[in-house]
């Protein structure tokens, strides 16, 4: 190795130092955001640890999103990647037995970046206008289609930095809004040997939870301290070390807090109907991890016995016997898999490879009473190591993850709570076991769990199958060559207007129409926003719904509530597609929801109408002393109210004489059916008790009366 002098491995350390801070940040410490699908995850250019927070403006609890606040090495955008290797001099020459690094160390304070970081996306977000309020953001990357090339992703990053092993790694992490492939980030990573050393023992290790993030669903409203589930209480499991399986999958889902009264699998709220709040799996998949070195990318083959190693827990946990180990380093005797060795997978194991026992596998209830395991700050990682390998100069190898939120949807969480609290759940469909579900056959309920609690879980556990698709399709997505059905572009622009004759939803998405698999649209709409209440579909059209705009009027609304919509457009894939997968061919997939922004609801007004012997006013007779009166709001418990008024129409009040107390002139923008009059005269007086004579006349000269009678 050309090592460094230790002189000028000083020097050149001062210099950093003495750099402005301007310097020292680019381009090391710049980020980038992803905000596709249902995973938001911030990205740091030199694959450290970050702090990123998505809960102010726009985090749309529909959608059920997870959010990476990143101040873990997690593997979700490709932070933190450790490498061991043995034998290897470090820039002030001295020699270790064993080296493990990640991208930021004592040699490289900020890391190394040398290809500098993008992020490209492929649309805008679409413009809404709410009750002639514009609301726009800054979208999260560079709008710029031409950079994807025949790549179907709707969002794409890309950084290149060097390990201080001279180890360059090129992450590419791809997301999709496409409704079927939206629960998942792929993480596309090519490492290169730049150095002059050949790499011996070379391990790569990669760690990855779901403990530091934000979820959208359970902040509106939030659950009370006492009920509020704890991301790091969760069982984790590893598929894909037995002989036989088909898939290289590690989860984590809701265990039960043996600390706490109850079965609490699931995050159920009481107080808000029983609803499940931590009803989804994290999870990431390996599609592809390369056999062994390559020059030439047509000679990468996959090896599904990668990751030969796998183990879970907490770090600091970890059992170690410091006599038996040639090393003297806890961490590489657990990355190259002498803790699965200790605590080993049951059954028959793929060969050569050590698998760590699955904590869910135990027969225990309590998810922590495993070698590595506390119920006191935990933080419980699900590790893999891909190696080793003899890594030569000018050498490359291929990883390719997928990390993925998945499970049962927020309503489906809902109604099962619901009947869970009031003890008439009954068990789903289809188990592949009667007794554990979809979880492991000799998994442990929590002690004292009921018959109903057990149904429960047993719904929680077909979040497992929901997350094997989903990998599946991920897995898929890789070997298409990321070439899946593309999402159609949302609507460019979509304007909600409340009038008196409804909500009136005018969008334009020339984009969308022109493509071959346009099926058309569908809106979305959903009273308050509570995450308890779902958006519901009512409006669907097909193929033939094109036009320079569209216009719909929702007439079945709630006078003064509060509505949110959303509009996206629809494409339908063709049953033959073949870069499809089979389950998804013939299905429709729609615009990305994410770029809907519904940050502002719309209260419809009241109904107007042209009939004027409709028209009413609101008390009549009025009497002051009404106690009724005083819960209406008006000042000096003063007020009519007309209703049923045409859009446009001139109301003047007149005593019994003939004299004209005041004129209103209602003329309403968005032609609402009411209006007030505070019962103070043109000379700003307040009127007398009464008999009043109330005209109403209509532009085209059309003409009511009505008497108000006032006793004060």
């Amino acid at each position: 190795m050309k090592s460094l002098n230790h002189t000028l491995y000083a020097a050149g350390l001062l210099l950093l130092l003495m750099q402005p801070l301007w310097a020292q940040k680019q381009p090391e410490l710049e980020t980038a955001l992803i905000k596709t699908g249902r995973i938001w995850a911030g990205v740091t250019a030199n694959g450290d640890k970050g702090n990123f927070d998505y809960r102010a403006v726009f985090f749309p609890n529909d959608h059920d999103i997870i959010g990476i606040r990143g101040q873990e090495q997690d593997l979700w955008v490709g932070a933190g990647f450790k490498m061991a290797t043995t034998n290897w001099r470090d820039p002030i020459d001295t020699l270790h037995t064993v080296a493990i690094y990640g991208p930021v160390n004592e040699f490289m304070k900020f890391g190394k970046v040398v290809e500098r970081m993008t992020n490209y996306v492929r649309n805008e977000y679409t413009e809404p206008t709410i009750d002639f309020r514009k609301d726009t953001l800054d979208v999260f990357g560079v709008v710029d289609p031409s950079q994807f090339g025949d790549l179907t992703c709707d969002q794409i990053v890309r950084v290149t930095t060097q390990n201080v092993y001279g180890v360059q790694v090129k992450r590419q992490i791809m997301a999709w809004g496409q409704t079927l492939n939206d629960d998942y980030l792929i993480l596309d990573v090519e490492l290169t040997n730049s150095s002059d050393d050949t790499l011996k023992e070379f391990h790569i290790n990669v760690e990855s939870n779901g403990y530091n993030s934000y979820r959208s669903n359970a902040l509106n409203p939030q659950p009370g301290s006492s009920e509020r589930y704890n991301p790091a209480t969760t069982w984790q499991h590893y598929y894909g070390g037995r002989a036989g399986d088909s898939l290289r999958v590690f989860y984590e889902y809701s265990a039960d807090d043996p600390a706490t009264p109850g079965d609490n699998m699931g995050g159920p709220v009481p107080s808000q109907g029983g609803r499940l709040t931590n009803h989804k799996f994290v999870w990431y998949a390996i599609l592809h991890a390369s056999e062994k070195p390559y020059v030439d990318a047509a000679d990468d083959r996959d090896d599904f016995l990668q990751p030969k190693v796998t183990y879970m827990g907490t770090a600091t946990k970890f059992p170690y016997n410091v006599e038996g180990d040639e090393y003297g380093d806890k961490n590489f005797w657990a990355l190259r898999g002498a803790y699965s060795d200790f605590f080993p997978m049951s059954g028959a194991t793929w060969p050569g490879t050590h698998h760590a026992g699955n904590i869910d596998e135990q027969g225990k209830p309590d998810y922590s009473n495993h070698p590595a395991g506390t119920t006191q700050a935990n933080n419980s990682k699900m590790f893999s190591t891909f190696g080793p390998y003899t890594f030569a100069p000018g050498q490359k190898l291929h990883l390719v993850f997928a990390s993925g939120y998945s499970g049962i949807d927020i309503q489906t969480a809902q109604q099962v709570g619901k009947k869970w609290l009031n003890g008439t759940l009954e068990d789903p469909p289809g188990l592949p076991n009667s007794r554990t579900g979809f979880l492991p056959d000799n998994f442990a309920f929590p002690l004292g769990a009921s018959e109903v609690d057990m149904r429960k879980d047993r719904w929680l556990s077909t979040g497992i199958d929901s997350l094997m698709k989903s990998a599946w399709r991920a897995q898929w997505n890789f070997e298409q060559g990321y070439r899946i059905p593309q999402a159609p572009p949302p609507p460019s622009s979509v304007s909600i207007t409340g009038l008196g004759t409804g909500v009136e939803i005018r969008w334009s998405d020339p984009d969308a129409e022109v493509r071959p698999d346009f099926a058309g649209y569908r809106i979305m709409r959903r009273l308050s926003a509570l995450d308890t209440l779902f958006y519901e579909e009512i409006y669907s059209s097909g193929p033939e719904d094109k036009a320079g705009e569209h216009v719909y009027s929702d007439k079945n609304v709630m006078i003064g509530a509060q509505y949110y919509y959303y509009v996206q457009a629809k494409a339908q894939i063709d049953v033959n597609d073949p870069l499809a997968d089979p389950l998804s061919r013939g299905k429709i997939i729609y615009s990305n929801r994410a770029l809907q922004l519904t940050r502002f609801g719309i209260k419809p007004p009241y109904f107007s109408q042209n009939d004027l012997t409709k028209i009413r006013m609101v008390p009549n007779p009025y009497n002051i002393n009404d106690p009724l009166l005083a819960k209406t709001g008006w000042a000096d418990q003063r007020g009519i109210m007309f209703y049923n008024l045409p859009g446009q129409v001139q109301i003047k009040i007149y005593t019994e004489n003939g004299d004209l107390v005041q004129t209103i002139d209602h003329d309403s923008p968005v032609e609402a059916g009411n209006d007030f009059w505070d019962m103070v005269t043109r000379n700003q007086q307040v009127i007398s008790s009464g008999v009043y004579i109330v005209v109403f006349q209509k532009p085209n000269g059309e003409m009511t009366y009505q008497k108000l009678m006032v006793v004060r």
